[in-house]
């Protein structure tokens, strides 16, 4: 493993002492933070994001796809801008992406707390059949139609040559299909070093041919089996919509259980449950909780500056998982007279400490009655 990729990897993933470091590097004085404001088209609706310029990829896709934003580039800016401006109102809504700490420290009306990201973590046993029974039984039986349909097969690899195969053909595709601009990604020194050469490529076939797969780390002797990057042939959104991208979930589950695994870990995710990856995910009832890395010690600030009907709505249909004032994790949905929360998202399960709705009525005084335009 060369040097430059394992200090890059524990960099970014690194939990302990690499962890600290890189989370107070980040949000020492005068480090550079981003400043960005996203609109609908008919200026009814407005968010603004500031904080680490991570949250560009991480938190505003989900809110902004939500919305319906079109966004502003992003500006650089500083947290003591960021702080200063914190109590006036400059959109809608306003997500602040800081430490923990300094996410305290902001004014508490109409706000939140998220957790910049959370991890989705499975336990695992050598019985499969009890693992498959932890997901709904129409669940099982859609994927095993699918299974035979298209005779989908795993094969585990830890070749080179077809990892270039992975990433140049199935990886980056992916990734610039599902995220484009704000692609999700790890370099290939990397990927190669610190992912295959600790673990294995798991390729889902159909039949004889190669369409989807995921790289994965082990760590913990074997134990923990992390899945690391996903791929899809040429991005090709067939293999989204016939389930291929699916049975890399089960295979590697089926996989795991057979071979000592005690626990997988699905990755970071988003703190809003309403994305179709973390509802899939959940189908398999996985442990939520905070990361190990220096996401750990990362939070979203969320406050509501305007209460009109767009402000309803949207809150209305993204749940959130926000922490409490011990940091336990909490299921957040919203509701008011006419509007139901959105309990058909599965927000709650291990790890979640509790759900709260919030009622938007009262929620909301001492907010403006009218959009906010700047």
């Amino acid at each position: 493993m060369t040097v430059s990729a394992k200090a890059r990897y524990r960099w970014t993933t690194g939990g302990g002492a690499w962890a600290s470091l890189h989370q107070k590097a980040s949000s020492s004085p005068g480090r550079a933070m981003v400043d960005q404001r996203l609109t609908g088209e008919d200026g009814g609706f407005s968010l603004r994001y500031q904080g680490f310029p991570e949250g560009l990829k991480y938190i505003v896709p989900y809110p902004s796809e939500q919305g319906g934003l079109v966004a502003e580039p992003a500006r650089r800016t500083g947290w003591r801008a960021i702080r200063d401006g914190a109590a006036e109102p400059g959109a809608d809504v306003l997500l602040v992406g800081c430490s923990a700490r300094r996410a305290r420290r902001l004014p508490a009306q109409r706000s939140l707390v998220l957790p910049f990201r959370v991890n989705l973590l499975l336990d695992v046993t050598d019985d499969i059949d009890a693992m498959y029974r932890r997901v709904s039984r129409r669940q099982r039986r859609e994927f095993a139609a699918s299974r035979r349909k298209h005779e989908w097969t795993a094969e585990i690899s830890r070749d080179e040559a077809d990892l270039d195969f992975f990433y140049e053909r199935m990886h980056l595709p992916a990734m610039a299909v599902r995220h484009g601009g704000q692609t999700r990604s790890t370099d290939r020194d990397i990927a190669l070093h610190c992912l295959l050469h600790q673990g294995f490529l798991l390729f889902v076939s159909e039949g004889d041919k190669r369409v989807t797969g995921v790289l994965c780390r082990l760590d913990d002797q074997g134990r923990t089996l992390r899945m690391r990057l996903l791929g899809v042939l040429d991005g090709d959104e067939t293999h989204y919509r016939s389930g291929a991208v699916k049975a890399v979930y089960y295979l590697t589950m089926e996989w795991a259980a057979a071979h000592g695994v005690t626990r997988i870990d699905f990755a970071g995710a988003d703190p809003f449950p309403g994305r179709g990856v973390y509802q899939f995910k959940s189908r398999f009832h996985p442990i939520t909780a905070l990361p190990t890395d220096h996401h750990r010690d990362r939070r979203v600030y969320v406050r509501i500056d305007a209460d009109t009907p767009r402000v309803r709505d949207f809150l209305v249909a993204t749940p959130m998982i926000a922490v409490d004032d011990a940091d336990r994790l909490v299921a957040t949905y919203f509701r008011d007279a006419l509007r139901h929360e959105r309990t058909d998202i599965a927000a709650g399960g291990p790890g979640v400490h509790a759900t709260r709705v919030i009622d938007l009525d009262e929620f909301l005084v001492g907010a403006q009655r009218t959009p906010i335009r700047r």
